[in-house]
């Protein structure tokens, strides 16, 4: 039963750090959605300006087509993640189960054993009492015997 408790505390902390990397990949996106719209609004402004760089929006396009591409990969691992996560999460449901079960197994058990515990003692009562009778029997009766003479 240790066992399978601390196989249980084992398969909550994977999801724990599963949820915990799914977390950082999460804010790994906001992250680079707020540099796209920054580079979006960087662009804006550059197109109102009266002088515009081409080498300057060329070089705002691509970081903006590597930052997609950043978060495209990212989406994919936070996919792969979020399967991990249900692979994890479905190891620590067993897990709590197994437990579960082996503590009401226990439980029975230990029910059978304090019933067996008490039919026990209630024969052993039982012997004793009709051991008493019998003795109590037995000497009315020599008593008797020895009244009658």
């Amino acid at each position: 039963m240790d066992l399978r408790g601390r196989e249980r505390d084992e398969a909550g902390a994977e999801v724990g750090k599963a949820l915990e990397a799914i977390q950082r990949i999460n804010e790994q996106i906001q992250e680079i959605d707020t540099q796209r719209e920054s580079i979006r609004t960087a662009q804006a402004q550059t197109l109102q300006q009266a002088s515009v760089s081409v080498d300057q929006m060329l070089h705002q396009g691509r970081y903006d087509v590597q930052l997609h591409a950043d978060q495209i990969s990212l989406q994919q691992t936070l996919g792969q993640l979020n399967q991990e996560l249900e692979r994890r999460r479905e190891k620590l449901v067993s897990a709590e189960a197994e437990v579960k079960r082996l503590e009401r197994l226990r439980e029975t058990q230990l029910a059978e054993h304090r019933s067996m515990e008490a039919k026990q003692e209630q024969a052993e009562a039982d012997d004793l009492t009709s051991a008493r009778v019998l003795m109590r029997r037995r000497a009315m009766a020599a008593q008797s015997k020895e009244t009658r003479r």
